[in-house]
């Protein structure tokens, strides 16, 4: 069985490093989660099997065919193209970062001063329409998300390259996987100097005029260049292409629909070939029809966005389905406008913070999946991962079919940056401070005799926010703070409502990923016009303080210098009231007992990310049988 955090035929590897003090930039190793449970064995006679049809069944369907754009970085699309579109690095299940040697044979930072990354391209790398995939295509993605497109020049004696300065962000979104779109290598690609090709466009020097630590998260989900030059970077799909998404990975788009999408194996695929032959991927309606699927063998695998109990115990009760239950790095935040009337003074925003009582609505919401999660103590990292303050729990609990060893760990709530509990006491004393008065009925009047009202933007494509949103607004109400709810179709729906003056608070999912420099684009105005060029910064934050140490914290190449700028950015943020974390979102993937080699990931919606080395079970007598 494949290893989780390994991708077979696609081998993890950690790009070469100059000097000692920039060992931990990258990770050296790939195992298993770090605090995981036991890893399951199964009794199940039959055996692993080649050239079969392994069926997964989603909540969401894609919504574009570049998921470097605002209309395609979705859940869905993202995973969907996880098998497809190419990626320089890839994230594994402990949250570390390798390359990918299927597409890279060496990732290599030569200099410090300047700094200089030089990739070299896996000469058997081609595009599924047997185009290779070169230096250009990492070329044409620098010119677009660095939001402007720079001169073209000739480099004296040398093939062309392509050079540019900064400019005010364009039109262009720039993100990375995430709820609320995880938009870090926007400066990144700012910061790039030059990108010189050589050795026949195999090989791409990339030299950053100031340094980004982050750089492994650069050129990740390539589009060919060569189609996207044509079609535009921004094209007007509403779901996955097969003529813009071209392979450069184990799986291509076969069909698409609004009810399924079908990923054959690439035949151009150059490493391990897939054990299955297809993959097909069903959209439901809800976690309750994946529950049904499932349990009728409409569908092998299953993973709903968000749940309930009913379908929680519906998984974890039936003798055939395994489970992998872990908390996910995908946290909930009730996120304030820091310009709205009603929430510009910091201390209104830290009266309604103490209104909510977040221990409650742990308990409330997600206790009864992970009796582990606890409220948030960070704005910028989720509860399992490094960086994090205070113990973290297991991220995988796994259980299930009869055969299966099962462990589950619960661990007591940790210390937070701000009270658990509500404190009403607190939420008047500041309040009466500015003025407000407390009328006999118990509810709160602004300074004018103005009812205090809050809007409060949900994106209800996120059920936990959903849930969360009822008791939010009934735990203010109680504190005598109106609340109107207003709904929005996804998260950058829900930022822009807050951007824009719409609302005044938003329950937003963030997606923290390996690479903390993305800060950048939730808590300050540096990428631009937020909804633009990979800002989004909805809250309209704009403390000096922050915008300079986190541009400082992105500089230092060495993480071990980056942590303590990072940990007293997070200080300011509690000082900043920029918003309230909740709680880490749990999540849970249910497989029958006829699939093999399937593990979860917690660090993106990257269920499709290793599909290599999954199988359906046969009978041993068969003779398409792989040898795991």
């Amino acid at each position: 069985m494949t290893a989780p955090g390994h991708r077979p035929g696609r081998t993890w590897r950690s790009g070469r490093l100059l000097g000692a003090v920039l060992a931990g930039v990258i990770a050296t190793s790939v195992g298993a989660p770090a605090g995981a449970t036991t890893t399951t064995t199964t009794t199940n006679p039959w055996v692993p099997g080649l050239n079969g049809t392994m069926t997964v069944g989603i909540d969401q369907a894609p919504t574009g065919c570049n998921p470097n754009t605002a209309s395609g970085d979705t859940w869905a699309s993202r995973l969907l193209l996880e098998p497809v579109l190419p990626s320089a690095f890839l994230v594994n299940t402990n949250g570390q970062s390798g390359y990918d040697s299927a597409l890279i044979t060496q990732a290599e930072l030569q200099s410090t001063n300047p700094e200089t990354v030089v990739y070299t391209i896996n000469p058997k790398a081609v595009w599924s329409d047997g185009r290779p995939i070169t230096a250009a295509d990492f070329m044409y993605t620098w010119k677009q998300e660095r939001g402007t497109q720079g001169p073209v020049g000739v480099a004296a004696g040398g093939p062309p390259f392509f050079s540019g300065t900064p400019t005010t962000p364009g039109a262009t979104a720039t993100t990375l996987p995430g709820a609320t779109g995880t938009t870090g290598p926007a400066l990144g690609y700012r910061q790039i100097k030059s990108m010189r090709a050589s050795n026949h466009g195999r090989t791409v020097t990339v030299v950053f005029r100031t340094p980004y630590a982050d750089w492994q998260s650069l050129f990740n989900d390539l589009l060919p260049a060569h189609v996207v030059e044509k079609v535009g970077w921004n094209p007007s799909c509403t779901s996955l292409s097969p003529a813009i998404d071209l392979s450069g990975g184990p799986f291509q788009i076969a069909k698409v629909s609004p009810q399924e999408v079908v990923l054959d194996r690439n035949p151009r695929w150059w490493a391990q070939v897939p054990n299955l032959a297809r993959i097909v991927v069903k959209i439901a309606s809800s976690a309750h029809q994946l529950a049904g699927w499932l349990a009728r063998g409409t569908v092998d695998v299953a993973l709903p966005t968000g749940y309930d109990q009913p379908y929680l115990e519906a998984v974890t009760s039936d003798p055939s389905v395994a489970t992998q239950s872990q908390i996910s790095t995908t946290f909930l935040e009730l996120q304030f406008s820091t310009t709205s009337a009603a929430t510009a003074a910091v201390d209104v925003r830290e009266a309604v913070a103490h209104a909510v009582d977040r221990q409650s609505l742990v308990n409330s919401v997600v206790g009864w999946a992970d009796s582990s999660i606890v409220p948030a103590a960070s704005f910028l990292y989720a509860q399992t991962q490094n960086g994090y303050p205070g113990p973290k729990p297991p991220p995988l609990q796994v259980s299930g079919q009869p055969g299966y060893s099962s462990t589950t760990t619960t661990k007591t709530g940790v210390a937070t940056a701000f009270p658990s509990t509500a404190d009403l006491s607190a939420t008047g004393r500041l309040l009466s401070g500015l003025g407000y008065v407390k009328t006999a009925n118990g509810t709160w009047q602004d300074p004018t005799g103005k009812p205090f009202d809050l809007r409060m933007a949900v994106d209800v494509g996120d059920r936990w926010a959903t849930l969360s949103a009822a008791l939010i607004a009934k735990q203010l109400g109680a504190a005598g703070i109106g609340v109107t709810q207003v709904d929005a179709a996804s998260a950058q729906a829900a930022g822009q409502d807050l951007s824009g003056g719409t609302v005044d608070m938003a329950l937003l999912p963030m997606h923290a990923s390996p690479y903390p420099s993305q800060a950048i684009a939730w808590y300050t105005p540096l990428l631009g016009t937020p909804g633009t060029a990979g800002s989004q910064d909805w809250s309209n934050l704009n403390d000096p303080a922050v915008n300079s140490e986190l541009v400082k914290a992105s500089h230092e190449l060495n993480p071990v210098d980056a942590a303590p700028i990072y940990t007293a950015v997070d200080t300011t943020l509690w000082q900043d009231m920029v918003g309230l974390p909740l709680f880490a979102e749990p999540s849970v993937l249910a497989t029958s007992g006829l699939t093999y080699g399937i593990a979860a990931n917690s660090n993106g919606p990257s269920l499709l990310w290793s599909p290599e080395g999954w199988s359906m079970r046969v009978p041993p007598t068969s003779p398409d049988t792989a040898n795991p």
